[in-house]
């Protein structure tokens, strides 16, 4: 029993040795109950947090002692704050709240140990929420340059970025800012505009806040009285003139692109007055033109402000929109083969001649194209069929009298047709009486005379006869069956 006694105790003094030592080579602290009392403390003197999701502080105690961290701010919390035994190493982890206020504060803490007179103390400092705040210059500025200002209040260290040379004559750029968020006055002298009006943004940064606003000076104004934020202005398919009342501190003329002037005029009336005149729109979609109203003087950096005229078609359709198709491009319309898919002029036509100019037909099958000239008042008309492998029809019935041409066309002939004329006329033969002809492709295929006059002998019951093109219902269609128009012109004869 000796033995082994004596063995069991040199074994528990071998391992006793081994714990220590290894504890010792792991802290460098000599952390034995025997000795002297010793407290050993990895923590700097300070630390920094920031306001917002601080990270914590982290530090080690070691000690052979009894210990407790006592922290002066309820804000700032140590966690373990006293030792669990002596003779262990403990992780100390200092958690924060947010700091919600305008200025920073500090917290200590203090670490004491059991019989050491000695004490740590540890300072943590967390930075004040960040605060700017701006007021903006939301003024425009005026042509002839002034100086204006707007304000700072910051509690951290600022700068000012500008985005473009006219507002970066600032006379303060960059400030220290203060805990109490005092307001900072910011001048800006800007120079006179020859040009345009121009736009800037002036940016205030701290490290973590940003504020950007847009500095406007006004320039040269040129602009519709009644809406000066509009670039557009708006004028009906048979639309032949009008005036737009235009504001401006300048002395202006106007300039039409070439491109337009087939069909689009402009000219200055007064320094208040713009008048737009315009040819009927042909085409069935809306066309869009440009006017440029530039200074007459020649000023630096301002090429004049352009204006789109839009012009609405002369025409409108009766069915539903899903049954055609604008090419944005040309303006041309695809128009299917479905009955009451009509397209139908806002004037009605008299002597003159009258041009259908198609992209592209495709009729094949019962599908049959009907050109309707029909009376506003009255019951005089002019009628064409057009059918492939069955019989056309072109006619006057009516007030006019009656005449007909009956004519036919293979498929290959009808695809084929790309413009279609109607000349309503004097009849050279028949004094007082019309002549109407049909043209498709530039030949005569009809020539009906002897018309009555209806424009001269009931002018008031025959304002003229409404263009009306459809594919005639009650037939059987070819499904894709389809014509694509390009213009219709009319040209009056008197």
């Amino acid at each position: 029993m000796k033995k082994l006694y004596s063995n069991t105790l040199m074994q528990l003094i071998i391992a006793l040795c081994t714990f220590s030592f290894v504890a010792c080579q792991e802290y460098s602290i000599d952390s034995q109950p025997e000795g002297p009392l010793n407290i050993q403390i990895d923590a700097q003197d300070s630390y920094t947090a920031l306001a917002t999701s601080p990270s914590n502080v982290v530090f080690n105690i070691s000690s052979n002692t009894p210990w407790t961290i006592e922290s002066d701010a309820q804000w700032c919390v140590p966690t373990p704050s006293m030792s669990a035994s002596s003779s262990l190493v403990s992780e100390i982890v200092v958690t924060m709240e947010n700091n919600t206020g305008k200025q920073s504060r500090t917290a200590k803490l203090t670490i004491k140990a059991e019989g050491i007179s000695n004490t740590k103390v540890v300072t943590i400092t967390q930075a004040s929420k960040e605060d700017l705040v701006v007021i903006p210059y939301d003024e425009l500025v005026a042509t002839e340059g002034e100086d204006i200002t707007f304000t700072i209040a910051s509690n951290k260290p600022w700068e000012i970025i500008p985005s473009t040379a006219f507002i970066s004559n600032i006379d303060k750029k960059s400030g220290t800012g203060n805990e109490d968020a005092f307001e900072e006055t910011i001048t800006i002298k800007v120079p006179a505009n020859a040009g345009a009006r121009r736009e800037g943004t002036i940016t205030v940064k701290t490290e973590f806040m940003t504020y950007t606003f847009t500095i406007t000076q006004n320039g040269v104004v040129i602009e519709q009285e009644e809406d000066p934020e509009s670039t557009t202005i708006s004028v009906g398919g048979t639309s032949t003139g009008g005036t737009v009342k235009i504001r401006a501190n300048k002395e202006w003329k106007v300039e039409v692109p070439k491109e337009y002037q087939s069909w689009l005029k402009a000219e200055a009336l007064s320094d208040t007055e713009l008048k737009i005149t315009t040819t009927v729109n042909n085409q069935l979609s809306t066309r869009v033109g440009h006017i440029i109203l530039k200074t007459k003087e020649v000023v630096d950096g301002f090429e004049g402000i352009t204006f789109d005229i839009n012009q609405s078609p002369a025409f409108w359709f009766n069915g539903s929109s899903e049954n055609r198709v604008i090419d944005e491009a040309t303006g041309d319309v695809k128009i299917m083969a479905v009955a009451g898919n009509n397209v139908i002029a806002n004037y009605a036509i008299k002597k003159g001649h009258l041009t259908f100019e198609l992209a592209d037909i495709n009729l094949n099958g019962e599908s049959c194209l009907h050109f309707n000239l029909w009376p506003n008042a009255g019951n005089a008309n002019i009628k064409l069929w057009l059918r492939s492998n069955s019989d056309c029809d072109f006619r006057c019935a009516g007030g006019f009298g009656w005449g007909q041409k009956m004519f036919s066309l293979t498929t290959e002939e009808l695809n084929a047709i790309r413009t279609i004329e109607f000349f309503v006329e004097d009849d050279p033969d028949n004094i007082g009486k019309l002549r109407v002809r049909l043209s498709i492709n530039g030949e005569e295929i009809g020539n009906l005379v002897n018309q009555t006059n209806i424009y001269e002998t009931d002018p008031s019951n025959n304002p003229g006869q409404v263009i009306n093109l459809q594919f005639e219902g009650g037939l059987n269609y070819t499904e894709g069956d389809y014509y694509t128009v390009k213009s219709i012109t009319y040209e009056p004869a008197e």
